[in-house]
């Protein structure tokens, strides 16, 4: 069921349904039809029955899959204690009657499975202030194809930010904060949302201490430019400075300025140097 506005991979809501981990006293403050696209009941998986247990499997799979080379794939405790208990996750997936061969090799797939195989999840925990969530994980096979090589017949683009920005109005989200790596690519996904507040730009807390905290404002706007709406167009501030994203000096010098009280945000993407390495964006607010 396509969308009432265009989006960025609009093909990939013709090939993949809607899925939804979430136990039974959670479900209910979820809206099972995000943007008008629904859960279908079957697609609901309670973490809480044995049943679940082979999807679950195939959900952990793709966290290693995305997070494995990084060195940060979530121990299966972790994805239980962390994310399906207390939280909720969304995603896409294809039947397994209709898999892609490439996509049930990658998973090891046996033939008597006749569940979801999922292509991308959204994971997210909600925290004490009412509407505000933290974004645990964003998992999606397209960046695992490009590293693979296996992007002949299969074209994954905008899967990301088509599941985050459906995810976000799921969990029905109205500030959101988040914690990602200097280096990581999900920072062109996250910044389509609109410029990200900086909390922390140095965290010696999280075990890899080049890790940036970052926050927005969910809004209507927010969420459709993230999937690619052409009809929306966020402000955005011009960048003051840029950090590179090895420069662990700058980072730490722009944590000690946001802990003086400085207020940042990351405007927009990061763009690649002549050296060829990676400079993000920074706007100085106020």
């Amino acid at each position: 069921m396509p969308l009432s506005f265009a989006i960025k991979g609009a093909q990939l809501l013709d090939e993949l349904v809607p899925y939804l981990v979430a136990t039974p006293a959670n479900l209910r403050h979820l809206n099972l039809a995000p943007f008008g696209l629904p859960v279908a009941a079957e697609h609901v998986i309670d973490p809480l029955r044995m049943q679940s247990a082979q999807f679950l499997d195939l959900l952990h799979k793709l966290d290693g899959l995305t997070f494995g080379p990084e060195g940060m794939p979530m121990p299966k405790w972790v994805f239980y204690d962390c994310s399906e208990l207390p939280g909720a996750i969304y995603g896409l997936a294809r039947p397994a009657a209709r898999v892609w061969p490439k996509v049930k090799q990658l998973f090891a797939i046996p033939d008597t499975y006749t569940g979801l195989v999922p292509v991308s999840m959204y994971v997210a925990i909600p925290m004490p202030q009412r509407g505000v969530w933290f974004g645990h994980n964003l998992s999606s096979l397209a960046p695992v194809f490009r590293r693979l090589q296996l992007l002949d017949d299969l074209d994954l683009a905008g899967l990301g930010a088509l599941t985050k920005g459906l995810a976000l109005k799921c969990f029905g989200v109205e500030q959101f904060w988040g914690a990602t790596q200097w280096q990581s690519k999900a920072l062109y996904i996250h910044v389509k949302f609109g410029p990200l507040l900086l909390e922390t730009a140095y965290t010696p807390a999280h075990s890899d201490h080049e890790t940036l905290t970052y926050g927005f404002a969910v809004t209507e706007e927010a969420l459709r430019a993230s999937m690619g709406d052409p009809t929306i167009v966020l402000p955005r501030p011009d960048a003051s400075f840029w950090v590179e994203s090895t420069d662990v000096a700058a980072m730490i010098a722009l944590q000690d300025r946001i802990e003086a009280g400085g207020r940042f945000c990351i405007p927009a993407a990061p763009r690649a140097t002549n050296a060829g390495g990676v400079e993000i964006p920074i706007a100085q607010l106020g």
